[in-house]
């Protein structure tokens, strides 16, 4: 049976509610305040919860945030007797899947409405999940067509200067058999390098590799790796970067921080991931390119920021931008990056998430786990 939460700041009003939808079919459970409300949904998750914009203390904005951090996957409904835009705005932004305003028909119509939400949810769910599926299997494909084609870029080099080598040959040096030897293990060492960027997806340092650190030094080191990487990009690629790092701002917000203890090889691919990510977005927007990055303590973590106002991205990417092989440019095959950063946030107690609206940039937000001392414990 269908389970609905409801949660009001008059009991009676949570109680005419619940007899009304339990007359329909559904089962209850009603509440009268945040903390009785939150303490039920912990003790069994509900199918929906129904909560008014007014509680006894606080308000459904309030609660709504708190639930989608216990669980992401619930669904919320606002109530409320004063209905605008604004409030019906800020429910849908702090979590709610929609708002329902108590007018005069609302106990008649409510288990409609409920049944409604309840469908409306199935239905997008679904459909979330047939174009997750149908980008996992997108990605799937572009990953064989990648590793294919650079496997076979690099083994057939590898194979090609190692057939030069001619032992019978009277007229070939030693000199250059150990040119062509060099050259062949140029291309098994691409190889492993190729292999080894997938792999740090379930790699990655360990707490015994951490150590004191300055974070600014990292995000410096970081930047720069990514700016080399960039003049050795695609020639399709390079004109577009080589302007933009002409002009950059890069602002490393990050230089009050005291050492902290971390991975530091773990934190600079993510730095790395992200910084790149953002140089992309700006070689395809216009205007004067900004980057910065940002650290602060906060209790046993550092809140990171990372920031451009490149061309940002729509709902599409932000919703897949972490999928492995997705990529926020549009092409499947070379997005690992943003996959590595979210699986190696996730090792260090993190959490990950990215802002963005097209055409005016975008920010990723990311937490990194520093605590030493016993009572501060990773988030759970």
């Amino acid at each position: 049976m269908t389970l609905v939460l409801i949660i009001e700041g008059n009991l009676v009003t949570a109680n005419y509610m619940a007899k009304t939808l339990s007359a329909a079919g559904f089962e209850t459970r009603a509440a009268d305040s945040q903390t009785e409300g939150l303490a039920i949904y912990q003790e069994r998750k509900a199918d929906l919860v129904l909560t008014n914009y007014y509680l006894g203390q606080g308000n459904g904005l309030g609660l709504i945030r708190a639930m989608a951090k216990m669980d992401p996957g619930f669904l919320a409904v606002m109530t409320t007797g004063v209905g605008n835009e604004r409030i019906a705005r800020e429910a849908i932004v702090s979590g709610a899947f929609d708002y329902i305003v108590k007018n005069g028909n609302f106990y008649r119509d409510l288990p409609g409405l409920v049944m409604d939400c309840l469908e409306r949810h199935k239905k997008e769910t679904l459909q979330r999940q047939e174009e997750s599926q149908r980008v996992r299997l997108e990605a799937q494909v572009e990953l064989a067509s990648w590793l294919d084609h650079n496997f076979k870029n690099i083994l057939a080099a590898t194979a090609g200067s190692l057939a030069l080598i001619d032992f019978q040959s009277e007229t070939q040096t030693q000199a250059k058999r150990e040119e062509y030897l060099a050259d062949g293990m140029e291309g098994v060492k691409s190889a492993i390098r190729l292999l080894d960027r997938l792999s740090v997806m379930s790699l990655g340092g360990s707490a015994e590799d951490a150590r004191h650190i300055l974070i600014a030094q990292v995000v410096d080191a970081a930047y720069l790796s990514v700016r080399e990487e960039a003049q050795k990009a695609a020639p399709e690629d390079r004109p577009a970067l080589e302007r933009v790092l002409a002009k950059v701002t890069f602002l490393n917000n990050a230089r009050a921080l005291p050492p902290q203890r971390a991975v530091y090889d773990d934190l600079l691919t993510i730095l790395e991931s992200l910084i790149k990510n953002s140089l992309e977005a700006l070689a395809q927007s216009k205007g004067d390119p900004m980057i910065s990055v940002s650290a602060q303590k906060n209790g046993a973590y550092l809140d990171f920021e990372v920031r451009d106002n490149g061309r940002g991205m729509d709902e599409k990417a932000q919703r897949y931008a972490f999928e492995p092989l997705f990529s926020t440019k549009g092409k499947v095959g070379v997005g690992v990056s943003l996959a590595i950063v979210r699986s190696l946030v996730f090792k260090h107690f993190g959490e990950i998430g990215c802002e963005s609206t097209l055409g005016e940039g975008a920010v990723f937000k990311f937490s990194y786990y520093v605590g030493e001392d016993a009572d501060e414990s990773p988030r759970a």
